[in-house]
């Protein structure tokens, strides 16, 4: 066992944040499957972008799916501050103790931060500054090759 590792016995709920396109999605579904074999116990939810929600949709190891509009950006400020505000009540309502975020999309250390989780992780993401960092109670760094796509 990892010295720092989460000690998943003291986690009730969890969100996996996974903002990222249809090939990362499906990649992430692992990590659910992996999370509930080790805590069969936790209340396991997902947070998507709404096109890839499909993916997660049935996976037996999810409570909740929450998703995200790619569209949303287009609507206009008073509809988008609407779905972000009723997005972020149903997260915080959640009362989550671990957020595990597998990208580097920014959203997720803003989640980290304001959703109050007492454990969080995220990738290492070079250059991205002390605010990711200090975003999250504990980083992984990224496999070799792991920003590469096959052609």
């Amino acid at each position: 066992m990892l010295k720092d590792a989460v000690a998943l016995n003291e986690i009730a709920r969890a969100l996996v944040v996974v903002l990222r396109h249809h090939g990362d999605v499906l990649l992430a579904s692992p990590v659910l499957s992996v999370l509930r074999a080790h805590a069969p116990r936790i209340e396991l939810d997902a947070l998507v972008y709404d096109d890839t929600a499909p993916m997660l949709e049935g996976h037996p190891a999810l409570t909740h799916l929450h998703v995200v509009g790619r569209n949303w950006k287009k609507a206009g400020a008073l509809s988008r501050l609407s779905l972000e505000k009723h997005l972020f009540s149903a997260l915080r309502a959640r009362r989550y103790d671990l957020l595990v975020h597998l990208t580097e999309q920014p959203r997720g250390a803003w989640l980290a931060r304001s959703l109050g989780a007492r454990a969080s992780v995220a990738p290492v993401v070079p250059g991205r500054g002390a605010f990711w960092a200090r975003s999250f109670t504990h980083l992984y760094p990224r496999a070799p090759n792991g920003r590469r796509r096959a052609s």
